[in-house]
């Protein structure tokens, strides 16, 4: 969306068979494939010349009219992005796998490599995401070799999230993927933004999830820390993004881990543990069970 005189104006496009397609024209298609009149979705919004326009790609639409006429598809917008993006793979989520998987192969020229093409996007398109990934890769590439921390590259990632007067979704992932080379004054700090920017969006289930894994991950330093006030502190945070009726399996089964874990430090007896761990690996989420298997070992061994 860009912006055209004082009105937000919709004016992107996407491929369909090597031709670029106007938003219109893909609302057109989804309006035929779901057997609509063109009056049932666009009364009161675009005028009958305006809808042949629009659906041919030759005008465009403001962004609240855009929001209305998805309502009368009974379409999302996370579901039209999907369709609009003619069900291209997520480029950040791929770069973020990536990078992931060559860390914990230790693949190193691997990294090398992603960074340096993270930084040549970033050159292309002033991007900054793509900046974000070559800092994040940057500070992966140093923890498995010997080169010296690069306060630097953390700084880059510290500063735009101190910076966002509104923290959304792709600041949380960022902030997720970075917390491990955070000092702890600096995780509770960020943390605190965090909370304070991002109330507004706490029950869209997007945020909810990511929201889960971000404390969870330093709910998961403070354990292996000993730390029993904080881990209590991200314990009860953590707990307040999953309610009763939510039907999350996985979160709930960590609730309960971490609940467990907890009561190990504060010297109470923890039962349910190795069931836990085991349902994971019935499930054959092999990697969890191995987490989970790890931290289990450290807080005993703090607690023996």
């Amino acid at each position: 969306m860009n912006n055209s005189g004082n009105s937000k104006n919709v004016n992107n496009t996407e491929q369909k068979g090597g031709v670029l397609m106007q938003i219109g024209e893909v609302l057109g298609d989804i309006r035929k494939n779901k057997n609509l009149k063109s009056k049932e979705v666009y009364k009161g919004i675009l005028s009958r010349p305006a809808i042949s326009r629009f659906e041919k790609g030759h005008s465009d639409t403001t962004a609240e009219k855009f929001l209305q006429i998805l309502e009368n598809l009974n379409l999302s917008l996370e579901e039209f992005h999907f369709l609009y993006d003619g069900n291209k793979a997520n480029t950040d989520a791929m770069m973020i796998s990536a990078y992931s998987e060559a860390y914990y192969a230790k693949d190193i020229p691997r990294l090398a490599a992603l960074e340096e093409a993270s930084r040549n996007h970033f050159d292309e398109t002033s991007q900054i995401k793509y900046l974000h990934h070559a800092s994040i890769i940057h500070l992966l590439r140093c923890n498995l070799s010997e080169l010296p921390f690069p306060h630097k590259e953390l700084a880059v990632i510290k500063d735009y999230l101190f910076d966002c007067e509104t923290w959304h979704y792709y600041e949380l992932v960022l902030f997720t993927n970075a917390l491990d080379f955070f000092p702890e004054d600096a995780v509770d700090a960020v943390y605190a933004r965090a909370k304070e920017k991002m109330t507004e969006f706490n029950q869209m289930k997007r945020y909810k999830n990511e929201l889960f894994s971000l404390i969870s991950n330093i709910l998961v330093l403070q354990l292996e820390k000993n730390n029993l006030e904080k881990s209590l502190f991200y314990y009860d945070d953590l707990e307040k993004t999953v309610s009763v009726s939510d039907n999350r399996m996985y979160e709930h089964v960590m609730l309960l881990f971490f609940k467990e874990l907890i009561g190990i430090m504060q010297q109470e007896d923890a039962q349910k543990l190795t069931d836990i761990i085991r349902t994971f690996k019935l499930l054959d989420m092999e990697r969890v069970a191995n987490q989970c298997e790890g931290l289990l070992e450290t807080v005993r061994n703090n607690n023996a």
